[in-house]
């Protein structure tokens, strides 16, 4: 049995250009719970890293902000350590400032500090084994994730650098590993729940050359947990607020 109300509902268009996934990711989201509006919009109005690019507790803070409940499942160690996850919201956000005065990675501040609106956002920050079951506890209710995870590992390509032009090429040797953002839009098939159901905002990606296609449980937890090289490795989860 397939996850009808996914397969059928939830549409993800192409991303303009190699740093937009996040938002693009977001907004077939958004135009899954009928929420319409341009991706052009949700373009402009999501926060970047200079380098180009977004995180995930970025993403979060704009579905905040429009009023949706949001739920990170993080196994980003760069940022949380194991024992913060039984701390109350306002003791996180006290260790997460404290931490930034003993670590000067601008990028940990960075994220640091999206972390801390997103809690001060209302979200919620989650420690869980990344299992089919967690997985499953959101396809069932009808509910799609949208992760942070490894592009390098997914697609089982070579790494990347950019060019004098600007441009994204493949260079296995001078590359680095590339974070891209997807949606997982269910299980393809309900009773094995091998195999789950990626909408995927790179319409050229290396491998499947599709906006669509399936990815074995084992290769998507793995490029899940390789997030981690380009401080993701989440599990966002987007609801509406209960009426």
């Amino acid at each position: 049995m397939l996850p009808v109300k996914l397969l059928n509902s939830l549409r993800i268009l192409t991303q303009p250009d190699d740093s937009t996934c996040g938002p693009t990711s977001l907004h077939a989201v958004y135009q899954y719970y009928q929420d319409i509006l341009p991706l052009e919009q949700v373009i402009s109005e999501v926060s970047f890293l200079e380098e180009g690019g977004t995180l995930g507790v970025m993403l979060g803070c704009h579905a905040l902000r429009r009023g949706y409940r949001a739920r990170i499942y993080t196994y980003n160690l760069h940022v949380f350590d194991p024992t913060w996850f039984k701390l109350k919201n306002d003791d996180l956000v006290k260790n997460l400032r404290e931490q930034m005065l003993y670590k000067g990675d601008p990028k940990l501040h960075i994220a640091s500090k999206a972390y801390i609106e997103f809690l001060e956002l209302g979200g919620e920050i989650c420690h869980k084994d990344l299992t089919v079951d967690l997985l499953d506890n959101y396809f069932s209710k009808g509910i799609p994730l949208l992760t942070g995870l490894s592009a390098t590992y997914l697609y089982n390509c070579a790494r990347e650098r950019t060019n004098d032009r600007g441009e994204a090429i493949y260079d296995d040797v001078r590359g680095e590993p590339l974070g891209h953002f997807v949606v997982l839009a269910g299980f393809d098939n309900e009773q094995e729940k091998e195999h789950v159901i990626v909408a995927d905002p790179y319409q050229e990606n290396p491998l499947f050359r599709n906006n669509y296609y399936n990815v074995t449980i084992s290769r998507l937890i793995n490029a899940i947990m390789l997030g981690i090289v380009t401080y993701d490795a989440n599990l966002l989860a987007i609801e509406p607020k209960a009426s």
